[in-house]
């Protein structure tokens, strides 16, 4: 009878390891949870950049004005259009926070399609949860690159994605044509959003011409080849329209601008910016920090242990995806280079491709390998917990505390720049600033030369006419000539004291007179309202 009440009962052993399984799966899930509920709150209350100025400005402009050419924009369109679409739903609450919405969203994305592809490629889930767990905790991530509304981290998700589609197909030495379609899709897309993810699309492109090996040519061309391409055309064809409908205005201001005064620019003022990278040696600089240090350092620990434990059990590696990793690899790391000047954000490529690299080698460890692997990840998880803590807890504090973030403050800034000018009968007129999110979050309305910022107006010294023609762009002296022909409702100062010194000169001139207005302080200094003459009469 006990044989029979026994029968088909899982032994005590397997019940053990299913329960153990079930509640590592639980404790992961719920770090996780935790580590995305600060993720979002340093996000949110991540302090304004720059860049955001460029890249959030269109999500309000574009119904009004037109890309490229009724103001400046130095990038492909696919992030503004995405920007655009946030805002069209979720608008109301605010447009920095419908930016950073998108932002956490690639944030989803980068962690779900990391996990699935480096466990998908690698069948240890382990090592899938360390990989998310390395992009969550990193350095560079979790900086400018992943924070701001910019077009940096999208780009990463998206190829990350159509990466480990095409090295799970690769290694399993198949070539399906939905994922072929899929892969030359998203990689058309990550161009899209950035030029710089060009850099996935070539290697790729040429290895999909020589794995997986099997595949004679006619069944490459059918299952690969074709469907790759077409993926490719359709979702590059906006971009293909938007070039064919104005070349010359389009290359203009993604190329021209990169290549031309933006270099000069930095060039002559290079002793503003601590971490910028002219030289070789400064980019060298760059990449060691980006690349070989926190817990990309650990990452790189892991792949070679697991490369130590594959010799030495089989005196050989596979090849198997290691080439295309390989070539992915090099390619982003040029591509890292390549710009001058060099940024930190600009070294994010390589980041994705690093846990495939330990992908496709814990692919080929055999059990015995794989357990001895484990406590290593299980130590190198610990670490980029504690490396990763200091700056995500804080996110988390703000969070459960609900304190006010800097999204909040920037909703608040620019009502309070509307309330004001609207006492004063001013809410109808322009706002003359190098920080136009504050007047756009409450719809009044900016110079056309100022609507993404300061990146045309400081080129204005450095531009070849030829290419400044391309451009809606004034510098001082002709911002200055446009005030005197059209005044500005208001002036919003204070961020960028030496660009803004002529324009607050005439503003002091002309009889403006500042305001003492609540909520416009940010990182780069504390908001000045100037308003005209009259209001002082008022």
């Amino acid at each position: 009878m006990a044989n029979l009440a026994g029968y088909g009962a899982a032994p005590p052993e397997a019940r053990s390891r299913a329960s153990t399984r079930y509640a590592s799966a639980l404790a992961a899930a719920a770090v996780f949870g935790v580590l995305l509920f600060c993720l979002f709150g340093r996000l949110m209350d991540f302090g304004i950049r720059r860049d955001e100025m460029l890249f959030v400005a269109p999500a309000e402009l574009i119904g009004t004005w037109a890309l490229y050419k009724d103001y400046f924009y130095n990038h492909v369109p696919y992030t503004a259009w995405l920007f655009q679409g946030a805002h069209a739903v979720v608008g109301d609450l605010g447009l920095l926070f419908s930016a950073r919405l998108v932002v956490f969203g690639g944030w989803l994305l980068l962690l779900g399609a990391m996990a699935w592809g480096v466990w998908h490629i690698s069948g240890s889930m382990l090592l899938a949860a360390v990989s998310a767990l390395f992009l969550i905790t990193n350095d560079t991530l979790l900086a400018q690159a992943g924070m701001a509304a910019s077009n940096n981290l999208l780009p990463l998700a998206v190829a990350t994605l159509a990466i480990g589609l095409f090295l799970g197909e690769t290694v399993r030495g198949r070539a399906r044509p939905g994922r072929m379609f899929a892969v030359g899709l998203l990689l058309a897309v990550a161009v899209g959003m950035k030029v710089s993810a060009a850099a996935f699309v070539v290697p790729i492109a040429l290895a999909m011409l020589f794995v997986p090996a099997r595949l004679g040519v006619l069944s490459r061309l059918r299952h690969a080849v074709v469907p790759m391409a077409l993926g490719g055309i359709i979702g590059g064809a906006p971009l293909f329209f938007l070039l064919s409908q104005m070349p010359d205005v389009f290359v203009a201001h993604v190329v021209g601008f990169h290549t031309g005064p933006h270099v000069a620019y930095w060039q002559a003022l290079a002793e503003t910016e601590p971490q910028l990278a002219l030289s070789l040696a400064g980019k060298l600089k760059l990449a060691y920090a980006n690349w070989l240090a926190g817990s990309a350092l650990l990452l790189w620990v892991i792949a070679l242990a697991g490369l130590a434990l594959l010799w030495r059990a089989t005196g050989r590696v596979t090849a198997g995806g290691l080439g295309v990793v390989a070539a992915l690899l090099a390619a982003a790391a040029a591509m890292s280079f390549l710009p001058t000047p060099g940024f930190d954000q600009y070294y994010a490529l390589p980041l994705i491709v690093m846990p495939f690299a330990a992908a496709v080698l814990v692919r080929q460890l055999g059990e015995a390998e794989r357990a001895s692997l484990a406590p290593m990840l299980g130590a190198a998880a610990l670490l980029m917990l504690a490396l990763g803590a200091p700056r995500l807890a804080p996110g988390g504090v703000t969070m459960a505390t609900n304190q006010p973030t800097e999204v909040q403050r920037f909703v608040a800034g620019g009502a309070a720049l509307r309330e004001v000018m609207a006492a004063e009968g001013l809410a109808e007129g322009k706002v003359a600033t190098l920080m136009p999110l504050y007047p756009l979050e409450a719809g009044l309305a900016v110079y056309p030369e100022l609507a993404t910022g300061q990146f045309a107006y400081r080129i204005a010294p450095f531009i070849e006419p030829e290419l400044a023609r391309h451009y809606v762009l004034a510098g001082s002296e002709a911002m200055i000539a446009r005030f005197e022909a059209e005044p500005p409702a208001a002036l919003l100062l204070g961020y960028e004291p030496a660009l803004e010194a002529p324009l607050r000169q005439w503003a002091i001139e002309a009889g403006y007179v500042p305001r003492d207005v609540p909520f416009l302080n940010n990182r780069y200094g504390r908001g000045e309202v100037f308003l005209p003459p009259e209001a002082a009469n008022r």
